[in-house]
């Protein structure tokens, strides 16, 4: 007679070696244009050049997620055209130049 023996299948994988830490608090991957841009349509970049703007955390090559829909309210970081020119300033009351847009991000890459 042979013996039978019972065995047991778990439907969970076995790590072969030192569990990740973050095990089980994984996420969806992470889609930045998702993530940046609210209305595409109205939405564009612009590649930053100079150090002006560093004390804003805006360093030479940074990238400016700009909105063309939105409304630019005192204090908001805009892209102005100025002289032919396009530019990043502080938004104030009584602003006399053309605003093509509000800053709703800025990407920096180290």
């Amino acid at each position: 007679m042979t013996p039978s023996y019972l065995l047991t299948a778990f439907s969970d994988s076995l790590s072969a070696g030192f569990p990740s830490a973050a095990e089980g608090y994984e996420d969806e991957p992470l889609n930045l244009h998702d993530w940046l841009v609210r209305n595409p349509a109205a939405t564009f970049f612009f590649r930053v050049t100079g150090d002006v703007l560093r004390h804003e955390h805006i360093r030479d090559g940074s990238l400016l997620v700009v909105d063309r829909s939105l409304k630019p309210s005192r204090g908001r970081l805009v892209v102005a055209e100025e002289f032919g020119q396009f530019v990043v300033v502080r938004f104030r009351v009584g602003f006399e130049t053309v605003v093509c847009g509000v800053v709703v991000a800025v990407v920096v890459r180290f």
